[in-house]
């Protein structure tokens, strides 16, 4: 697992966007989704960062280039104690399910998808307005 070696790439709106949320669960979801990527991402790969608005809602996105998550696996990744059976690192197996609690219970639209080298973890906030 890479500790350091990757390049941070960051995308973020030009001017100040304010959502409502519980500041303390958001940070959890980030942190799990930080770590998940910084466990993934390929030695002197990318991981991006990425806020965007799109269509009145702050749309985050964490993208890790790396092995990406067999299509049958993706809707198996939010479960508890889930582990790919050729995983490499250690881990409860509960980040991404916390993850997947907390958004659900925030009615907010959350998933992940590969992309070419790699899969993106997303979320949507409303904006305020």
């Amino acid at each position: 697992m890479p500790d350091t070696d990757f390049t941070l790439q960051y995308e973020l709106p030009e001017h100040k966007v304010y959502v409502f949320s519980d500041r303390e669960r958001m940070e959890q979801v980030l942190g799990n989704l930080i770590i998940n990527a910084k466990r993934n991402v390929t030695s002197g790969g990318v991981l991006k960062i990425s806020l965007t608005e799109q269509q009145g809602n702050l749309f985050f996105s964490i993208y890790n280039e790396g092995r990406q998550i067999a299509q049958e696996e993706l809707p198996k990744i939010w479960t508890k104690f889930y582990r790919h059976k050729n995983s490499t690192y250690s881990g409860s197996g509960l980040g991404l399910a916390i993850v997947a609690q907390i958004l659900s219970m925030q009615n907010l639209d959350f998933g992940a998808e590969n992309r070419e080298a790699g899969v993106a973890f997303y979320f949507t906030i409303p904006i305020m307005k």
